[in-house]
């Protein structure tokens, strides 16, 4: 198993064990983190837009392990929060779903360059796909298109937030000992 999780000592038995420990405490990590920021008002000129403080486990997780525990984590994240909060099978339960898969992918696919990005640059872009999916499907519930006038406000404002919870999760990162 090539895993940054795997220990040398322990084999690949405890490498997964390891690893399936690390997704779950990140899983529980950003569901606290969604819930509580769930009961946070918006920014104040901006009232539907979040701090994305979730998503610091996600971008750990893409940065320790990859896009699987990313996956699991972040769909783990929006099922369960969603459950918790009774917004399950509701339009913002779709919305939301929607963000975190768009984020998720943009955020896997600037990870796979290497060096190229950072943890930093992963989380703005991941932020402004979340701002656009949410957008596009938000339009196609209501069938109108005219919400889409708040997307380029709304993107210009997500990216140094997400830029934020980057540099939250890079410092995160880099003061783990996890092998």
């Amino acid at each position: 198993m090539d895993s940054t999780l795997a220990s040398a000592r322990g084999g690949v038995a405890a490498g997964v064990s390891r690893e399936w420990t690390v997704t779950a405490g990140l899983l529980a990590i950003a569901c606290v983190l969604g819930l509580l920021e769930a009961t946070l008002p918006g920014v104040p000129f901006a009232p539907w837009l979040r701090l994305g403080l979730a998503n610091i486990a996600v971008v750990v997780a893409l940065a320790l392990a990859g896009g699987k525990m990313a996956l699991i984590v972040s769909l783990g994240r929006v099922l369960i929060v969603g459950v918790a909060s009774g917004a399950i099978g509701s339009p913002a339960f779709v919305i939301g779903g929607a963000g975190a898969l768009a984020s998720l992918a943009v955020m896997w696919a600037l990870a796979r360059f290497g060096d190229v990005f950072t943890p930093v640059g992963w989380s703005a872009a991941g932020a402004v796909a979340h701002m656009l999916a949410q957008f596009v499907v938000a339009s196609a519930i209501l069938g109108s298109w005219s919400i889409l006038m708040l997307a380029p406000v709304s993107m210009l404002l997500a990216l140094p937030l997400g830029a934020l919870t980057g540099t939250l999760a890079r410092i995160v990162v880099s003061r783990l000992r996890i092998c």
